[in-house]
């Protein structure tokens, strides 16, 4: 699948259990690993972004899920509603 600029990207359907275990890099650290960087439920009903470029965190969906990301300082995260753009203010797109 290609996301942002056409990069590729491989999906994968795991569980949380396997999210934080499957691979090493990225930028948010988990004692038991690193997440993906993007992950999100079978149903869409949100998505947390954190790609490997990015010194943020984006996340989308219901406000416990944003203010539980949000709680994690090593996240650096920054809530995106469905009509904005991802990149934060000041940055600009190539």
């Amino acid at each position: 699948m290609s996301l942002y600029w056409n990069w590729p990207y491989v999906l994968i359907k795991a569980g949380p259990e396997q999210a934080l275990t499957w691979r090493t890099g990225g930028h948010i650290r988990h004692a038991r690993g690193s997440l993906p960087d993007l992950f999100f439920p079978a149903d869409r009903s949100w998505l947390v972004s954190a790609l490997w470029d990015d010194t943020w965190t984006c996340v989308g969906g219901p406000e416990q899920l944003i203010h539980t990301v949000q709680r994690d300082p090593v996240t650096n995260t920054r809530r995106v509603r469905p009509d904005e753009d991802a990149l934060p203010p000041g940055l600009t797109r190539e």
